[in-house]
C-alpha cells in the first residue's frame, strides 16, 4: 500500500544560506520503498551536514531492506518471515518486529498488516487489466486476518499460518521517516532539516526566519493543482492516503492499491486523506485508516484523536478540515 504525493512548497527559500546566521544546506535524494526519499538539512557546518544526512539514509535503507517484502535483503527480513509461513517460529529483526506487534495490537479493523494474499490478487489482475471475481477475493481474505500470525515477546519471533503473508505498507515508511528523523536530531550541528518520503513528510526545526514550513497538499483529482498549503511546526509530520496515484482501470471504474478489509476490495469513502501527527509514522497509519473508514466514522476518529489533525476530501469532492489546522491550512482559491 501507499503513499502518496505531496507537493513541498517553498523549501528553497529555507535552505538558502542566511545573510546573519552563515547557515549552509545540504540536500541528497534516493531511491528506496519504491518512491523517491529526499533529505534536506541546514546547519553551519557542510560536512556535518553530510554526515547526518548520509546517517539518516543508512537508517532509512535498514528499515526498507528490513520490511521489504517483495526482494531479499537479509536472512531476518519481512521477505524470508513471508516465505517461512506455514513453519512455525521465525526470528525477525528488531524494526520488523516493532513494526507486526504494532499491526497486531493497533485497534482499528480496517487497518490489516496481514492483507498480503488479497494485495497480490489485486496487483495481479492489475497487470492485465480486470477485476478478481467474488470467488477469488473469498479464497484470499480467508488466509488474512491477525489470527494467522502470532508473536512470542520472549523469543523475538514471528508464526505465520500456511499460505498468509504480511504487507508493512501502511506504516513501515513513516515508521523508517521516524527513524531517519531521529538519527538527524542527534547531531548537534543540524538546525533544521525535512524528510520526504514519497509525501511522508516530517519536519525538523523551522524556518531560519522562525515562520513555519509550508506544504501544499495535491488536489487528488488534477495534479497540476493543489487543494491548499499548510503550514508545519517544529516536528510535525505529514501523510496522504489517495486513489489518484497507484490505480487502475476498467470500464470506467477506478481500483486503487489501498484495500479494505472488510470487503477485500479497493477502498471507495474518500479519494484523500492527509493526517498530521508529532510522528510520521502515526500520520502514515490515520492517513491509510481515516481513507478506508466512512466518512463519518474518519471525521470522529479524527475529533477524538489527541495530536491528530486531518483533510479528507470524500468522493464528491468535499473538504474537510479538521479543527486543529483550521488556522493553518490555506485553501488554493
Amino acid at each position: 500500500m501507499k503513499k502518496l504525493l505531496i507537493y513541498l512548497l517553498i523549501v528553497s527559500s529555507l535552505l538558502t544560506t542566511g545573510c546573519f546566521f552563515k547557515q549552509q544546506s545540504y540536500n541528497d535524494t534516493r531511491f528506496l520503498m519504491d518512491t523517491i526519499i529526499s533529505i534536506s538539512t541546514t546547519g553551519k557546518d557542510q560536512a556535518s551536514l553530510k554526515s547526518a544526512t548520509d546517517e539518516a539514509f543508512i537508517a532509512f535503507n535498514d528499515v526498507a531492506d528490513e520490511t521489504d517484502r517483495y526482494a531479499s535483503h537479509a536472512p531476518n527480513d519481512l521477505f524470508a518471515l513471508n516465505h517461512h509461513n506455514g513453519q512455525g517460529a521465525f526470528t525477525v529483526g528488531d524494526h520488523l518486529y516493532k513494526l507486526i506487534n504494532m499491526g497486531k495490537e493497533e485497534p482499528y479493523s480496517a487497518i490489516e498488516i496481514s492483507l498480503g494474499p488479497i494485495i497480490d490478487l489485486w496487483r495481479a489482475h492489475g497487470d492485465n487489466k480486470t477485476v478478481p471475481t467474488d470467488e477469488e477475493i473469498k479464497t484470499a481474505l480467508a488466509k488474512c486476518g491477525r489470527d494467522k500470525f502470532t508473536l512470542d515477546k520472549t523469543n523475538h519471533t514471528v508464526s505465520l499460518a500456511s499460505g498468509s503473508t504480511l504487507d508493512l505498507g501502511a506504516i513501515a515508511k513513516g515508521y523508517a521517516v521516524d527513524y531517519a528523523a531521529s538519527v538527524i536530531t542527534k547531531n548537534k550541528a543540524v538546525t533544521s532539516a525535512l524528510i520526504n518520503a514519497g509525501g511522508n513528510i516530517k519536519v525538523i526545526g523551522t524556518k531560519e526566519d522562525g515562520s513555519p514550513w509550508r506544504i501544499g497538499i495535491q488536489d487528488p483529482r488534477n495534479p497540476q493543482k493543489i487543494l491548499g498549503v499548510l503550514a508545519l511546526q517544529n516536528g510535525q509530520a505529514i501523510a496522504t492516503s489517495g486513489d489518484y496515484q497507484r490505480y487502475y482501470e476498467v470500464n470506467g471504474v477506478r481500483y486503487c492499491h489501498i484495500i479494505d478489509p472488510a470487503t477485500g476490495a479497493p477502498a471507495r469513502n474518500s479519494i484523500s486523506a492527509t493526517a498530521v501527527s508529532t510522528s510520521a509514522l502515526t500520520a502514515d497509519f490515520f492517513s491509510t485508516l481515516l481513507f478506508i473508514l466512512p466518512h463519518d466514522e474518519a471525521v470522529a476518529v479524527v475529533e477524538n484523536t489527541p495530536q491528530l489533525e486531518a483533510i479528507i476530501v470524500n468522493p464528491q469532492g468535499e473538504i474537510y478540515v479538521s479543527p486543529g489546522l483550521q488556522k493553518t491550512f490555506t485553501k488554493e482559491n
